[in-house]
């Protein structure tokens, strides 16, 4: 009876250990998505605002390009 319940105990205690483990497992790849996630936002972040300052300056250049027909006559 007592080998009985000694390969229960560690039957239940492999299966927590396991858990456990797991556990860990994903919380470690669900930080690093986490962090993933962030840097990849960030890099979005950044190239929106450079399409913005993008998006200004070849405003300006068109506008500098009709003042210099009109000035040059086309």
């Amino acid at each position: 009876m007592l080998i009985a319940l000694i390969g229960t105990g560690s039957s239940g205690l492999v299966a927590i250990t396991a858990l456990v483990l797991n556990y860990r497992g994903f919380a470690s790849i669900d930080a690093r998505m986490t962090s993933l996630e962030g840097r990849v936002d960030a890099r979005f972040n950044s190239m929106q605002a450079d399409m913005r300052d993008l998006n200004k300056t070849m405003t300006a250049v068109e506008s500098d390009v009709a003042l210099l027909k009109d000035k040059v006559g086309l």
